[in-house]
């Protein structure tokens, strides 16, 4: 707005200066009454008129000028806006690559905190059989041990051997599928949870009913 106000008044001043120096000139003419007098006034307005032109047209360039430069500051500006708006971007993508990484870092090293757990929770388990299974063969010896044939019991005590046998069987199974796991120690083959659980039942209630006798 202001170049086109001060481009409007340069020329304004031209539009008027010119019909003051022909104003001059006429007053001139008008007098002067010999023909070298008038030629006089005419090359004085001529010379006036042309310092006009220049004059105007040194402001229309003057203008020219600072609407250039004004452009360019613009252009400058719009391509710093620009650059400035990309870095940010950059630097946002940049950050958010960064989160992703750290939440995928976090989330490979608790599945695998949680994978050594379970391979741990595992071993304690086969562990854990492995004792359950010499108690059992002590246990067994044992029962055998104190058989009287011939009494009433023998026959309950033979029952709750064959049951500690077969849970033997089931114990020593079991211990042997932990040696093909996947990676976070689960057995390939399932465990024989329900079974173990039903023959340990049956042999102390075998166990408790011929000691009761």
């Amino acid at each position: 707005m202001g170049r086109s106000q001060k481009g409007g008044s340069g020329l304004s001043r031209l539009a008027y200066g010119r019909p003051l120096v022909f104003g001059v000139l006429l007053s001139v003419l008008a007098a002067c009454g010999s023909q070298s007098a008038r030629e006089a006034a005419v090359a004085e307005a001529e010379v006036a008129n042309m310092a006009a032109e220049q004059a105007a047209a040194r402001e229309a360039a003057e203008i020219e000028r600072q609407r250039a430069e004004a452009e360019e500051r613009r252009r400058l500006a719009e391509a710093e806006e620009r650059e400035r708006r990309r870095l940010a971007q950059e630097r946002q993508a940049a950050e958010a690559r960064a989160e992703a990484q750290r939440l995928a870092r976090e989330q490979a090293e608790r599945a695998e905190r949680e994978r050594r757990a379970a391979m741990a929770a595992a071993r304690a388990e086969q562990q854990e059989k492995m004792a359950r299974i010499a108690v059992l063969e002590q246990q067994i010896a044992d029962i055998q041990a104190e058989i009287d044939y011939d009494s009433e019991q023998a026959l309950i005590m033979q029952q709750a051997i064959a049951a500690a046998e077969e849970l033997l069987a089931a114990l020593t199974a079991d211990v042997a599928k932990y040696e093909l796991t996947d990676e976070s120690g689960n057995t390939l083959e399932p465990l024989s949870k329900d079974l173990i659980a039903e023959l340990e039942a049956r042999k102390d209630d075998l166990l408790e009913r011929a000691r009761g006798l």
